[in-house]
């Protein structure tokens, strides 16, 4: 069977266990259900990403397979490592709260790796956390005399689960099949096990002390790299970035990411924490100058990235979180004073404000070309308006329907808006599962945030402002999907509205070894 052959099944194989993980089938038993569902679900993420490895890897590997010593030791060390990450399962079960801790400092971790001929910014230490929350779900069910647990269900899991299953099996007809792959492996397939473990702990550890903690331990001294970097203008990980600052009116910084977009979605993140916290704090008078002091230094980081998509997100996260504290009616009089008054005085101060409102073509400069990623992904969806050009297909289409000048001028190949991206991969089938996604959380997040109220509400409420102002950045950065804390936030949304009392204490599980336990 030829590679693409074996792809193609990988995909479809990746995309029944997507579905069988996810979707609500009631007449199934659930635990066979998703076993069933994860067992296929890995299996096609590893067909997938073998012929991801560096060239020759996968054959040097194979080759090792074949001798009884080579073949051997891979079975040892396999065996060696699951018996390990077991036994860590199962610590973490009785402990949730340190797997949400750990969850919380590896998130924005990204380490360049080559993958595809080229190197990509990807999340390892969260795809090791991944793992163990897999095996803890597994731990707390599989052996005989564990206490039953509740099936991990949300009111999202019909969109989601279509969703997802559409854009695995669309690496069947992608055109660009190597890169559906990539966007497979190191996004879907992960990300939506980390979903379902996030939702499966939940209620048995105190997820949003630690998440919340673990982020601003990380976001604080990030945030000051950041300003470090600006002061010194130095910065890593980024030649190119390094090399547009030269002849740029401004320095951005990107502390330890790749993109400074990135940075500021993350310190956004952390600035919306410390404002959430310090609502529920505001009678405290030591903490509310702690957290100002944190807002100062986050903020600052913010400011140094120059990320206008970030700040947009967080003015969309904020006013989300103001309708909660201070109702709709003063919610939209200060915003719409505020947006009168800053908007008056950046068009009568700025010139360049000013052309940027007024002239088309002045805005599109502005923007860096992201209008015409927009309509060259409208271009690409007219192609196969009803299932679009596959997962990962957009850069490939999008290079085809450029002119050869056009070519040498447009570095920038990504769409820089996930609708269109989705539109242009998935079709209008995958557009309406999307919207169809959104409304759902947005619905069942909504309703659950109200039910639960008090601090629970206010903290559920916060988590989905932030889905929220993410979304804003996606439509002018993309990486909606791309992104963990999309995922994280929003099972913890949920997971939290569907609170309605006090969690209950960890389950028993089944004692540890002797050897372990000494």
């Amino acid at each position: 069977m030829s590679t693409d052959a074996v792809r193609d099944v990988a995909a479809l194989v990746a995309a029944l266990g997507a579905a069988l993980l996810v979707l609500p089938l009631p007449r199934v038993p659930p635990v066979p259900r998703r076993l069933a569902g994860l067992v296929l679900l890995l299996a096609g993420w590893l067909a997938l990403a073998l012929p991801l490895l560096p060239e020759g890897e996968a054959e040097r590997i194979g080759d090792r397979l074949t001798t009884p010593l080579g073949l051997a030791a891979a079975l040892a060390a396999g065996l060696v490592a699951v018996a390990g990450g077991w036994l860590v399962g199962r610590v973490l079960a009785r402990r949730p709260t340190v797997w949400f801790a750990l969850l919380g400092l590896v998130l924005p971790l990204r380490i360049p790796v080559p993958v595809g001929g080229e190197d990509r910014y990807l999340l390892l230490p969260l795809y090791l956390v991944i793992a163990l929350g897999v095996l803890m779900s597994l731990a707390a069910r599989l052996p005989r005399g564990a206490a039953p647990r509740p099936d991990p269900r949300t009111p999202v899991d019909l969109p989601l689960g279509l969703f997802a299953a559409l854009a695995l099996g669309s690496i069947a007809w992608s055109v660009d099949p190597e890169e559906g792959a990539v966007k497979a492996v190191f996004f879907w397939v992960p990300f939506l096990l980390l979903y379902v473990a996030v939702v499966d702990h939940w209620p048995r550890a105190r997820a949003l002390p630690a998440l919340a903690a673990a982020t601003l331990a990380v976001a604080l001294p990030v945030a000051v790299l950041a300003v470090v970097q600006y002061l010194t203008r130095e910065i890593f990980l980024n030649e190119r970035l390094q090399q547009a600052n030269v002849y740029s009116r401004f320095f951005r910084a990107n502390g330890i990411f790749y993109d400074p977009n990135i940075l500021g979605r993350f310190l956004a993140v952390a600035l919306a924490a410390v404002l959430a916290i310090a609502w529920l704090r505001r009678d405290r008078r030591r903490d509310l100058l702690l957290l100002g002091a944190a807002a100062v230094v986050l903020s600052a980081g913010l400011a140094v990235t120059f990320s206008r998509s970030s700040c947009l997100m967080l003015i969309a996260a904020i006013a989300l979180m103001s309708l909660w504290a201070f109702g709709g009616r003063r919610t939209l009089a200060v915003g719409a004073l505020v947006l009168a008054v800053a908007g008056t005085a950046a068009i009568a101060g700025s010139g360049n404000v000013r052309d940027a409102v007024t002239s088309p073509e002045r805005l599109e400069k502005v923007s860096e070309g992201r209008f015409d990623l927009m309509r060259g992904g409208v271009e690409i969806w007219r192609e196969a308006p009803l299932h679009g050009a596959g997962l990962g297909g957009f850069e490939d289409r999008y290079q085809s329907i450029l002119t050869p000048a056009e070519q040498r001028r447009i570095r920038v190949i990504i769409s820089h808006n996930t609708p269109v991206t989705v539109l242009s991969e998935l079709g209008l089938i995958g557009l309406a599962l999307l919207a169809y996604l959104g409304v759902a959380v947005a619905r069942a997040g909504g309703r659950g945030a109200r039910a639960v109220g008090g601090a629970h509400g206010w903290l559920a409420w916060t988590m989905l402002a932030l889905v929220a102002g993410i979304v804003v950045h996606s439509l002018l950065y993309a990486a909606l999907i791309e992104d963990p804390f999309t995922w994280v936030l929003t099972a913890g949304a949920l997971a939290l509205g569907a609170a309605r009392r006090p969690p209950a204490p960890a389950p028993p599980l089944p004692p540890l070894p002797a050897a372990v336990r000494a």
